[in-house]
């Protein structure tokens, strides 16, 4: 009996991976870019520095249609910084001076999917790596 339970805790163990706020192994590094035309931004461009224990940051740009963040309500180009995380289970990054935030996953090593969420409400968003650092 005890050897049948040794054996089901050791498989047990086996099966399991990693806590999924575990810091991910696969870095964010590089700049990231997404023609996406998401609320009143498009053409966006995150240069991202991955940083120990799974913290991202970086700067980020894009172009505004005339929405929050740009003067008067006309067309602007609109940057910041952001700050984020990059677990196993999911990257989360805020665009500072946005009100905007991605939450996806590293679906591959060059690509982001996601959502960009704003308030309430989100639209679904890609972003590829063109270099990495």
């Amino acid at each position: 009996m005890r050897l049948y339970i040794g054996i089901l805790l050791l498989a047990a163990s086996i099966g399991c991976g990693p806590e999924l706020t575990t810091p991910s192994d696969k870095s964010l590094a590089g700049t990231w870019r997404s023609e996406a035309h998401v609320f009143t931004l498009s053409n966006f461009r995150m240069q991202i520095v991955q940083e120990p224990g799974g913290i991202v940051s970086g700067t980020w740009s894009a172009h505004g249609d005339g929405g929050r963040g740009c003067p008067e309500h006309t067309p602007c180009e609109a940057s910041g910084s952001l700050i984020g995380r990059n677990n196993v289970a999911q990257v989360q990054i805020e665009l500072i001076g946005s009100t905007g935030r991605f939450e996806g996953v590293q679906v591959k090593t060059d690509e982001l999917r996601g959502i960009f969420a704003v308030g309430d409400g989100f639209e679904v968003i890609t972003f590829t790596r063109g270099s990495s650092q």
